[in-house]
């Protein structure tokens, strides 16, 4: 994928997002293995196939973290105790692609820091668990 440079964080990730969801390759978000239907007919990739591609995926997760956030006991997605919060959830293939694009092309963290991580959870509150940052 190429992309153009940018000074924008957010924008960066979110084009390398739209460049990602376009990926037709099945595979198993469990356990991360390229689906091959000659071998998956005769032993499953993993004890939990979660067969699919990066859309589908997305949108799995996007769901989860919908009901998460219903489900909740307070809006910031703490611990009853205030001790720990929930930040975000993804597929680890998105995860980690988009790791290895930061660190590949601009040698740095996908988040380097908690504003980072705060500023990510503004813009991508369908990867969000809790309701308020």
């Amino acid at each position: 994928m190429a992309f153009k440079k940018t000074n924008s964080k957010v924008t960066m990730i979110k084009s390398f997002i739209n460049n990602w969801l376009k990926d037709q390759t099945f595979y198993c978000n469990y356990c991360g293995n390229d689906f091959d239907p000659i071998k998956y007919a005769l032993k499953s990739c993993c004890d939990n196939p979660q067969i699919g591609r990066n859309i589908e995926h997305v949108m799995g997760v996007c769901k989860q973290n919908q009901d998460i956030k219903e489900e909740q006991m307070n809006d910031y997605g703490a611990t009853k105790d205030l001790k720990m919060r929930a930040a975000v959830s993804m597929p680890p293939r998105l995860m980690e692609d988009l790791e290895r694009f930061f660190k590949d092309n601009y040698q740095e963290k996908l988040f380097n820091d908690n504003k980072e991580l705060r500023n990510f959870m503004k813009h991508f509150p369908q990867f969000t668990l809790a309701k308020k940052i």
